[in-house]
């Protein structure tokens, strides 16, 4: 009977020890993450004061005014995404995000992705092709996968060149879920940053000197609300050719 009790009392010890371990693991992750978070913020609200205490030389030609006020828009737009992106993610995380369920034909989600940045495509001189398929239906909330879509479409033009850049659109129907592949001709993602493409703040080695717009959220809020569909995403680790997002949510919720 006491060496029963010993045993209970070890294995719950070690389970406290395992607990705490957890915990701590946890709270480093979020002290790393805040640190991020507070550089990521400081960045645009820097450039934004350095700016205005320029903009107070009366001075000033008219045209180098007109610069400086373009660059104070252009970081207000960056910390206002920025700012989204994080209570977005937070709430992703905390599960406390409502997801608006319904049935939809998913070519057509996919063509109003398009849609929404072929502007931007069109201005850079890249092609963006889909074949579109008629009736392949499935449960999901219409704007969080149109996130995930012009997030995917948004990565692929920032990385392929212009004139020459191209990105294709597939959908596949499988027995069970929907499955959608973006790929691109762009610089692709070096071997050894797919394995934290989806982590929170990543930005890719593979980038230009200045570092692209972005807040390095994206394909993690992306991962966030393809899990909550209970589907699966993923970087194919052998495509040469570019990059190649792939990601599944079942048909039926």
């Amino acid at each position: 009977m006491l060496q029963e009790k010993s045993n209970e009392l070890a294995a719950m010890a070690q389970q406290l020890k395992l607990a705490n371990e957890e915990l701590r693991i946890q709270d480093k992750l979020k002290d790393e993450f805040l640190d991020t978070v507070a550089h990521e913020l400081k960045t645009p609200v820097t450039s934004i004061k350095a700016a205005s205490e320029v903009l107070e030389d009366a001075d000033m030609p008219p045209d180098l005014r007109t610069k400086f006020l373009e660059n104070i828009n252009k970081d207000s737009d960056r910390l206002d995404t920025l700012i989204r992106n994080i209570l977005d993610l937070e709430k992703l995380s905390g599960n406390r995000t409502e997801l608006e369920m319904d049935y939809y034909d998913m070519s057509d989600t996919i063509q109003k992705a398009i849609h929404g940045v072929e502007q931007i495509a069109t201005k850079k001189g890249v092609s963006i092709k889909f074949s579109k398929k008629q009736n392949v239906f499935a449960t999901y909330d219409e704007d969080r996968i149109l996130q995930v879509l012009t997030n995917l479409l948004s990565n692929s033009l920032k990385f392929t060149e212009p004139q020459t850049g191209k990105i294709r659109i597939l959908l596949e129907e499988l027995e069970t879920e929907v499955s959608v592949i973006v790929k691109d001709n762009g610089r692709g993602i070096p071997h050894e940053d797919k394995a934290y493409i989806f982590d929170k703040f990543y930005q890719s080695k593979n980038q230009n000197i200045k570092k692209p717009q972005g807040s390095g959220l994206g394909l993690a809020i992306c991962k966030k609300i393809v899990e909550s569909h209970a589907g699966t995403i993923s970087v194919d680790k052998d495509y040469k050719k570019g990059a190649l997002i792939r990601f599944s949510i079942p048909k039926e919720q």
